[in-house]
């Protein structure tokens, strides 16, 4: 893994685990907006942000689903995909602004699909394959909202 500023490259899925724990202890209870292809590890990146809340539980996408909930002792992370999302009422119906006003962590894929979210303080992580690689270009910022 090398690391440099806001973003490093991701050689393995044990590299991209790492850093989403890292993050994880760093934003325990933030809006994380996951950016990347069809692929890229947005899921896996999922998976590392639980390990770090110490989240005991598979997770898995939720691409059918569109909302996965990991219960910790004192809290839950939700896990949402908008990518088969058909309106903004889906967004509504399964409580999406509910989960970000509780404060719970709350990771969404394919983020891009509701403007609204890019409005809200959130913790903005794109993954991206490198060319002809199977790394990863890992990057990250907080992004605060501009009144």
């Amino acid at each position: 893994m090398t690391s440099n500023n806001n973003f490093i490259i991701s050689k393995s899925p044990d590299d991209t685990i790492f850093l989403a724990k890292q993050l994880a202890s760093k934003y325990p209870d933030k809006l994380v907006l996951l950016h990347g292809e069809l692929g890229a590890g947005k899921t896996l990146f999922a998976r590392g942000f639980a390990e770090g809340l110490n989240i005991k539980a598979t997770v898995s996408s939720p691409s059918y689903t569109l909302m996965n909930e990991y219960k910790a002792k004192d809290f839950s992370m939700f896990h949402i995909d908008l990518y088969r999302l058909n309106c903004f009422e889906e967004v509504i119906d399964i409580g999406l602004f509910d989960v970000i006003e509780a404060k719970e962590p709350c990771l969404i894929e394919w983020a891009e699909r509701i403007e609204e979210l890019e409005k809200l303080p959130h913790l903005e992580v794109n993954i991206n394959r490198l060319e002809k690689s199977e790394d990863r270009i890992i990057s990250w910022q907080w992004k605060e909202p501009t009144k």
